[in-house]
């Protein structure tokens, strides 16, 4: 299956943290390597005191590890292990809590990913908010929120069962021409709770990215359209900051 993949993140201060003066905690990153695609995000928890360094940190580390292990064909999707993931990104946050002298609790967040590559995907969550794919023009699930028993309760890196609670999915990159990735904020507006399932307006979301042309511009007009859905549309769904990760492949 032909097609270029392309990539859009981004994130938008909550109406609630604009109001008490706070960081928007939600962090992303995308990284294109060694014929992988790595797009990452993560949702730092508002009681932790710095969650959005945390949120940075393991985002940065998720890449990383995703490059070091599957870039240039080393390894399968089948080989990815949990507990290693998670050690890495812990090992991150521990250099991140030694250099701004705090806990690793105030580094809590969230973390979801999708790798990429010509023959397969693999998608990491832990904690709340979604992955969800497009694969032969249908939405469909790759992982769903981690919430417990209670909406306002989740699992964060930090938690002492991150690795065992970690969503690990992976396929054959065969009929996927999409993944999205989204905080719990931005789920607010683009996931139906109830029945389990994306919004249709992800359909139109995953359009744009695949129609974008290919020409290099600074600041192309798809990521303005996006980023005015965000602001405008999306944000306003919820208090709560809101990110959002697309990679979408063009016809």
């Amino acid at each position: 299956m032909g097609g270029k993949w392309r990539e859009f993140a981004y994130q938008v201060r909550g109406k609630s943290h604009v109001l008490d003066g706070k960081p928007g905690q939600d962090r992303f990153r995308y990284v294109s390597r060694d014929g992988v695609k790595v797009l990452c995000l993560a949702d730092g928890a508002g009681s932790a005191t710095f969650s959005e360094h945390g949120a940075q940190a393991v985002v940065d580390a998720g890449c990383d590890f995703a490059i070091a292990h599957f870039g240039s064909g080393r390894a399968s999707r089948q080989s990815l292990d949990a507990s290693s993931l998670h050690e890495y990104l812990l090992a991150r946050l521990a250099d991140t809590a030694a250099r701004l002298g705090c806990e690793l609790r105030d580094l809590a967040s969230t973390f979801l990913c999708v790798v990429v590559t010509d023959s397969f995907f693999v998608a990491v969550q832990i904690g709340d908010g979604v992955i969800g794919a497009q694969r032969r023009g249908e939405l469909e699930m790759v992982s769903l929120p981690d919430n417990g028993e209670f909406a306002n309760l989740t699992t964060f890196v930090t938690s002492r069962n991150a690795a065992s609670s970690a969503q690990v999915v992976g396929g054959d990159i065969e009929g996927y021409t999409g993944f999205i990735l989204m905080s719990d904020g931005t789920a607010d507006s683009l996931y139906n709770y109830e029945h389990r399932a994306l919004a249709r307006a992800c359909r139109a979301l995953f359009r744009i990215v695949s129609d974008a042309p290919t020409r290099a511009v600074s600041n192309p007009a798809y990521k303005k359209e996006l980023k005015r859905i965000m602001d405008v549309q999306i944000r306003e769904g919820t208090d709560d900051d809101c990110s959002i990760g697309i990679l979408a492949r063009s016809t």
